[in-house]
Parts: structure tokens; C-alpha cells; sequence
């Protein structure tokens, strides 16, 4: 009984280490598994929080592109009208100035913005390259001298300045929209910008979010795992504890009956001593007592 005794309270004493082990894994893990949820939870208030601004930046670009199918809109009636101003005032320039000499200015103008390009971008001998500048010069002479012929006939004529008056106003009402077109798709393309960063940045930290959970998934596994661990090894070391117990008890009793059985079979022999006559010791005597012999 020894033997199993001390082999049950060699395998209580370990299991009891092995239960504390698993008590400690599984709470070390319970803990990090909290720490990824709320890792996970924050990122994903993060997302939820940035889709949100998202979204506002994404209902401003419509609103702005809405706007700006308006203004072209606006922008394309007011050019229309210019159109047709411009072809008016060209009609009446021809019927007020009928002149042969007058030449085409707009075409005048076209043929010296070719030139300046040329001049510009072409490597010419010195020759030709004074020869272009003369002919450049020459043009910005006759245009302003033609601009001036224009300009005081339309001041003889309350009409044609009149056409021209309104050509003027017209076209800068055409470019107040231009202006605001430009200004507001430049707005929106902001706005889209904006929209686009969050989203890619929300993608990046949806992938951290995902990996938070699995990480909080992979320690909640391991922390259940070990939970049922230390539950088997808390039940092992109750059973192994109440089976040690009932044998300490048992062999408790068996070694008092074993020390009761001795003391009597000392006390017979101390006793035939005391018959036969011999001295017996105080501890002899004591003996006796203790085996009711006395």
C-alpha cells in the first residue's frame, strides 16, 4: 500500500503542476485574445468612421458635378450668343466697311501667331532670321493700323458699337462661367481625391483589422483548449486527492493497529518477565499500562 500511496501522490503532485500550467496558458491567452478584439474593434470604429467621411466627400462630388453639368450648361448658351453676336457684328462690319483695302484681321492675327511660333522654334541663318523679323513687325503695324480704321468707324456708328457693347458683355459673362465650370471641377476632382485616399487607406486597415481577428480567433481557440485542460486536470487532481486521502486514512489505521498489535505482544513478554520475578523499567512499566496489563 506504500508504494501505491506514494506512487498516487506522485502523480497528484504532477497533475496539480500540469493544472496550474493550463490555468496559466489559458489566461495568458484569454488575455491576448481581449487584446486583439479591441485592437479589432477599434480598427474597425476606424473604418466605419472613414467610410463615413467617405461618403461625405463622395455626396459633395455629385452635388459639384451636378453643378457643373448647370454651368455648362449656362456656359454653352452664352457662348451660343456670342456666336451669334460675332456673326452679327461681322455682317454689319461688311455692310458699314465695304472697303477692299481693309483685309481679314483674324486672319491677319493667325498668320502672325504662325510666325511668332516659327520665329520661336526654328533655328534660321541671321539673314532669314531678320528677314522673319521684319515680316513679323510689319504685320503688327498693319493690324494696328487696321484695328484703328475699325475702331473709328464703329465710333461713327451707334450700332455697330452698340453690337460691340453687347459682343463684349457677352463674352464676359461666358467666361464668368468658363471660370466657374473650371473652378468647380477642380472642387469635385478634390473631392473625388479625397475619397479615393480613404478608401485605399480603409483597405489597408480592413487587412490589420482582419489580421487582428484572426489573431484574436487563434488565441481564443488556444485559451478554450487549455481551459478544458485544466478542467480534466482540476477533476484528475480532486479524484487523485480523495483517493490519497482514503489511503492515508486506511493506512493510518493499519499502522495504529500494527503499533497496538506490538505494543501487546512487548507488554506479554514484560509481563512473563514480572512473573518470572526480574526488574522491570519505568519504560516497562509504562508498556504495561498502555496494554491495560497494569
Amino acid at each position: 500500500m506504500a508504494e501505491l500511496l506514494k506512487d498516487l501522490e506522485e502523480r497528484y503532485e504532477k497533475r496539480k503542476r500540469e493544472m496550474e500550467l493550463h490555468r496559466m496558458l489559458r489566461d495568458k491567452h484569454n488575455r491576448e485574445a481581449k487584446e486583439w478584439a479591441d485592437r479589432r474593434d477599434e480598427l474597425n470604429s476606424k473604418v466605419r468612421e472613414m467610410l463615413r467621411e467617405a461618403k461625405e466627400h463622395k455626396e459633395k462630388r455629385d452635388e459639384l458635378n451636378n453643378r457643373v453639368k448647370e454651368l455648362k450648361e449656362k456656359r454653352r448658351e452664352w457662348n451660343e450668343k456670342v456666336q451669334e453676336l460675332s456673326a452679327k457684328l461681322r455682317e454689319e462690319r461688311k455692310k458699314l466697311m465695304p472697303r477692299k483695302d481693309v483685309p481679314n484681321i483674324g486672319k491677319l492675327r493667325k498668320k502672325l501667331k504662325d510666325l511668332e511660333f516659327k520665329q520661336q522654334t526654328s533655328v534660321l541663318p541671321p539673314d532669314k532670321e531678320r528677314e522673319l523679323v521684319e515680316i513679323i513687325d510689319s504685320l503688327y503695324k498693319k493690324i494696328n493700323v487696321y484695328e484703328k480704321m475699325i475702331e473709328e468707324e464703329m465710333k461713327k456708328n451707334g450700332k455697330l458699337q452698340k453690337l460691340q457693347d453687347e459682343l463684349t458683355k457677352t463674352k464676359a459673362k461666358a467666361e464668368k462661367y468658363h471660370e466657374e465650370v473650371e473652378r468647380t471641377v477642380k472642387e469635385a476632382q478634390e473631392h473625388h481625391n479625397k475619397m479615393v485616399e480613404i478608401f485605399e487607406q480603409v483597405d489597408e486597415i480592413k487587412k490589420e483589422a482582419d489580421e487582428a481577428h484572426r489573431l484574436y480567433l487563434e488565441n481564443k481557440k488556444i485559451a478554450d483548449d487549455e481551459h478544458e485542460k485544466f478542467i480534466k486536470a482540476a477533476r484528475d487532481t480532486r479524484d487523485l486527492e480523495k483517493i490519497t486521502k482514503v489511503l492515508r486514512q486506511k493506512a493510518a489505521v493499519s499502522k495504529k493497529k500494527e503499533e497496538k498489535k506490538e505494543v501487546k505482544k512487548r507488554a506479554e513478554e514484560i509481563y512473563e518477565k514480572f512473573k518470572r520475578g526480574e526488574p522491570l523499567t519505568t519504560e516497562d512499566i509504562l508498556i504495561l499500562q498502555k496494554a491495560g496489563l497494569l
